[in-house]
């Protein structure tokens, strides 16, 4: 029994990713390994390639939200994260932080200010979590750790059922500095499938600590669908493919 139950899982998974919607063109299917798609895209002129990371995993969609939201706590499951801070909170759905990832010797550390924006937390079906790179004195310079020239991407989160989410990951960045061929091979890969590997594993440790806020959220979710009629009634994104 308990064969089949991990069976029929992973076939929910499958479908599940299959399903989500073609974006841009140009993207390469890197690895596909324990329910995480890894796709790349080559930039002109850039060392690094476009990465990007899909699963599905059981968790309730705000408590996966809160989750990445709370940027001070990161390094609690994000491999390679050496400092991760909110610099100024301007909304509770946008705010400026900062973020300092570690690098093999002799390579140096990187870091970035981003500026941080969510849209679509009060419908609670599809939230798409964008962040950039930013020039702000909130987060000078540091001796030894290399400003990164650019850093986006967004969390794209969307809700399958109650209790099942599907998440892309996407980053493009020039990271600056000097890094050997292998290393920027190597983290093109590690980057999707370590951040989204983090986000499942740490989850089911810390949900109760996200409660009042996933209750906040899902009170802003039932007035918003309340106001537009027939709302309820329409499928979130996910359900029509099952």
């Amino acid at each position: 029994m308990k064969r089949l139950g991990s069976v029929s899982s992973a076939i929910f998974v499958l479908s599940a990713l299959a399903a989500w919607p073609a974006e841009a063109a140009g993207w390469s299917k890197l690895s596909n390994e324990d329910g995480i798609l890894v796709e790349t895209r080559e930039v002109p002129d850039q060392e690094m390639p476009d990465v990007r990371g899909t699963m599905v995993m059981k968790g309730e969609f705000y408590e996966i939200c809160a989750l990445i939201e709370d940027v001070d706590r990161t390094c609690d499951w994000a491999k390679r994260c050496l400092g991760s801070r909110i610099l100024k909170r301007i909304s509770d759905s946008e705010m400026i932080f900062y973020s300092r990832t570690t690098a093999p010797w002799p390579v140096q550390d990187r870091d970035a200010v981003l500026h941080a924006l969510a849209t679509g937390l009060d419908r609670g079906d599809d939230v798409t979590m964008r962040f950039e790179s930013i020039q702000s004195p909130l987060g000078p310079p540091i001796d030894g750790v290399v400003r990164m020239p650019v850093l986006k991407g967004h969390y794209r989160i969307s809700r399958v059922d109650d209790q099942t989410t599907r998440i892309e990951f996407t980053v493009h960045a020039d990271i600056g500095g000097w890094i050997p061929s292998w290393l920027s091979k190597s983290l093109s890969k590690a980057i999707p499938f370590d951040t989204l590997a983090g986000i499942r594993r740490h989850l089911p440790k810390v949900r109760a600590k996200y409660a009042e806020k996933v209750e906040k959220w899902q009170k802003v979710r039932t007035a918003a669908l309340a106001a537009v009629p027939g709302a309820q009634d329409k499928p979130v994104p996910g359900e029509a493919e099952k």
